[in-house]
């Protein structure tokens, strides 16, 4: 999936705050350009050959639909690398944000998904009620162009590449974190307002399982089932840990057994397994089995030492001990 170019500076933007150990990029990739002063973006701007004030930028972005159309205009007069016709459509880009708030189009909508997206997952408390906003806003959009005939997994594709996060990603924590939180109705609302832009979405149907087990517990327990099918046939070792994590709140036992033994030969890193010894103690822990939750913590406590990035030993005896706890 190709990414638009405002999504991509944003992307650039969080890997480097999330590990600004890479390689260092250049200051105007990863500016906060929200934070600049107007002033200085229209200085950087003449300093690239777009030489104009706010009045002119105003008057220009009334015959164009985007900053994007708007950018092509001032770099049609002017011969710029293509480095810098990048640094000067991050500019228009910022100016057309905030000089023309109520000319909304895709991209800007999708820049202002990110930074929320973004002061949530930075734990901004004031991000809460912004974000809902925000989520509510994509929906309506979405909405209005299935009513006018669009397909919905072709506007969501649209919106996402238009976007630094993985929306798929995102909405997942998200609703999963409202239930953690109790807010059920709310976490309803949204898998069924977003479940057809994530057709066929095996992670929503997991959320859905974890809605249905706080009304109705044996329908719960059949859709469940049912996952736990699928899953055995697949080899996606994260969804086998989130499968196992919901049963070990609303599962069977021996759903639980089977999916670990499913799990076990797609570990690849101690990280991996450790993630697996720790999900098992938890639920023999749920289960009050407390000498199968002491053999499990057990080989957590032999494991503290390794480095988690290291390969996992399928022929490891720790496995094989695991492998006899789940008897």
């Amino acid at each position: 999936m190709e990414i638009e170019k405002r999504a991509l500076y944003n992307l650039l933007r969080m890997n480097w705050l999330n590990d600004s150990s890479d390689d260092e990029p250049q200051q105007w990739q990863i500016d906060d350009y929200r934070t600049l002063p107007i002033k200085t973006l229209f200085s950087r701007l003449q300093k690239l050959g777009i030489a104009i004030d706010q009045n002119a930028f105003l008057a220009y972005s009334e015959d164009v639909e985007s900053p994007e159309e708007l950018t092509e205009f001032f770099l049609d007069d002017i011969n710029l690398e293509a480095i810098e016709q990048d640094q000067a459509y991050l500019l228009v880009f910022e100016l057309w944000r905030r000089l023309l708030p109520e000319r909304l189009c895709l991209s800007i909508f999708c820049d202002e998904l990110d930074h929320q997206i973004h002061l949530y997952d930075r734990g901004d408390l004031s991000s809460a009620e912004t974000i809902q906003d925000s989520i509510a806003n994509l929906q309506m959009i979405m909405d209005e162009n299935v009513d006018q005939g669009v397909d919905p997994v072709d506007i969501m594709k649209t919106v996402s590449e238009g976007c630094a996060n993985n929306l798929e990603t995102f909405f997942y924590d998200y609703i999963s974190e409202q239930i953690d939180e109790g807010h059920l109705p709310y976490a309803e609302e949204l898998v069924e307002g977003f479940g057809r832009y994530f057709k066929a979405n095996k992670w929503f149907e997991l959320l859905k399982i974890r809605i249905t087990a706080a009304f109705d517990s044996e329908a719960s327990h059949e859709d469940l089932r049912k996952i736990v099918q699928k899953a055995a046939k697949d080899e996606d070792l994260s969804f086998n840990l989130e499968i196992l994590s919901i049963i070990v709140q609303v599962g069977e036992k021996g759903e639980f057994n089977k999916i670990v033994r499913k799990t076990i030969p797609l570990l690849k890193t101690e990280e991996d397994f450790l993630d697996l010894l720790f999900i098992c103690s938890d639920y023999y822990r749920c289960l009050d089995e407390d000498q199968k939750e002491q053999n499990i913590q057990e080989i957590i406590a032999n494991r503290q030492t390794k480095i988690l990035e290291n390969p996992l030993n399928p022929s490891d005896q720790e496995v094989a001990k695991l492998l006899k706890i789940l008897r």
